[in-house]
């Protein structure tokens, strides 16, 4: 009995450990079926990706934003922060023919002498504009670098920047008294410094928000060729007045055509680093304070767009949309010169990140994915409910490009703007089971994410994103 009772136990042994090695071949083979589905899934979307766009240059990157930073700065007592109204309650108007004589051109070579630092004679700045008065900016000078941009000021309390001119856009000069007008160009065709007048457009806005902060900035690019063929904007480069790229000159001459009782400045911008502050020089006349900022902030925001694999044939990007921005924060000192007795800009503290949030705009999929940034994640299911329904891509309702489904802190502010050290885990359900990691793509691979600028709109469901997104080197 003994014997036969061992043979049992030992046959009960042997099949025991038989049923468990199948169980876990079991489970390894669901495990790995899974990971083939993935990848099947992920090789079907290359190759439909292929046939709706073309083949991916090797060189292609897939960060399409520029990472053009906005400003905000220490407001000050008279400042209005909120956004409340949008740039078409502003009046715009152009005149063309306003004349600057060549004095005043003189005035502004003396005071910024061609190839030499003008750096310090001035401070990064804004202006104050009385309330219920126009403001008109004049454009007298553009130097003949090859580099284009455009002028635009920004104004506290109005939702859009606007736009106030084009380089070489209706300015000329004249040599000598009774010449035929000269036209300045879009690249190196300039305005000549010992011009014996220019003739510009003054743009003249009226409906400013009640005692208002303004200040101005260039987007520049390297050529008018760029500027044409840069179909997203994100080649373009910024430099504000709030960031030592500007500078103001108060003491200046007024042309002959200046309205009295008008305060009058002269200003001169700097697109590269040789700091003459004379690649583009503009008068602003008005009712008008310059100031000094005590803190710039300064933010960078991206619009990271996902496809998540629930289908292959799928463009869109909307799975999930995320906007992550980062805030940096410089704080000027200024202190009286005791010999010259003038102030000048003492040091900077900074810049120094402040900040670093993401914002959920949309998620289009049915799939439960987290949202890994730096050391910081955020999964839908505990945060959205239904998390398995689609949010904010145009079903049932129009989307709302300003909606917050969500946010959340990037918690040690390691965010990496360059490198772009984002990633999303996706919980696959079906014949794409198993989880899966959407890294950012690297250089000419096949993208399931991409990252554009805040201002680019995502798709409605099963609209492709367009192809000029991503047949753009």
């Amino acid at each position: 009995m003994k014997l036969r009772n061992l043979l049992v136990l030992g046959s009960m042994a042997v099949m025991g450990a038989a049923f468990m090695s199948c169980s876990k071949d079991v489970a390894f083979d669901s495990e790995g079926l899974a990971k083939e589905a993935a990848k099947k899934a992920r090789s079907e979307f290359e190759v439909n990706f292929v046939k709706k766009y073309g083949a991916v240059d090797p060189n292609k990157s897939w960060d399409l934003s520029s990472m053009q930073p906005k400003y905000s700065f220490t407001p000050g007592e008279n400042s209005a922060r909120a956004l409340t109204r949008t740039a078409e309650s502003i009046t715009q108007t152009t005149t063309p023919g306003f004349i600057v004589e060549g004095d005043i051109l003189d005035w502004c070579f003396r005071e910024l002498p061609a190839g030499r630092n003008n750096f310090l004679k001035g401070d990064p700045f804004y202006m104050t504009v009385v309330a219920g008065e126009p403001l008109t900016i004049v454009p007298i000078f553009q130097g003949n670098a090859s580099k284009y941009w455009q002028l635009w000021m920004h104004v506290d309390g109005i939702e859009d920047d606007i736009l106030i001119w084009r380089k070489g856009e209706k300015l000329g000069y004249r040599m000598n008294k009774g010449d035929e007008l000269t036209l300045a160009g879009t690249g190196q065709s300039g305005i000549e410094k010992e011009a014996y007048e220019v003739e510009a457009p003054a743009v003249t806005f009226g409906g400013l928000p009640v005692m208002n902060d303004v200040y101005f900035y260039l987007k520049t690019w390297k050529n008018y060729s760029e500027y044409e063929g840069d179909k997203l904007g994100n080649k373009a480069t910024v430099y504000s007045s709030l960031k030592e790229k500007m500078l103001a000159l108060n003491d200046c001459e007024k042309p002959k055509n200046v309205p009295a009782g008008q305060n009058v400045c002269i200003i001169g911008c700097e697109d590269a680093t040789d700091n003459d502050y004379e690649d583009l020089v503009f008068l602003v006349y008005g009712k008008f304070s310059i100031n000094e900022p005590k803190e710039v902030f300064e933010t960078i925001t991206k619009r990271y767009m996902v496809e998540d694999l629930g289908s292959t044939d799928d463009f869109d990007f909307n799975d999930i949309v995320v906007d992550v921005s980062q805030t940096e924060k410089t704080t000027y000192y200024y202190e009286i010169d005791p010999e010259k007795g003038e102030k000048t800009l003492a040091n900077t503290e900074g810049p120094v990140v402040v900040s670093q949030e993401a914002v959920v705009r949309a998620a289009g999929g049915i799939l439960d994915f987290t949202i890994n940034i730096g050391s910081s994640s955020w999964t839908k299911s505990e945060h959205l409910t239904p998390f398995d329904q689609m949010m904010n891509t145009g079903i049932g309702s129009a989307i709302d490009y300003n909606a917050v489904l969500d946010q959340f802190n990037i918690e040690n502010k390691d965010w990496n703007p360059e490198s772009n050290n984002i990633s999303i885990t996706v919980d696959g359900r079906g014949g794409n089971a198993g989880v899966q990691v959407i890294p950012f793509p690297k250089t000419g691979e096949i993208p399931m994410i991409i990252a554009v600028d805040e201002d680019k709109i995502w798709m409605n469901e099963r609209q492709s994103v367009p192809d000029a997104w991503f047949t753009t080197k």
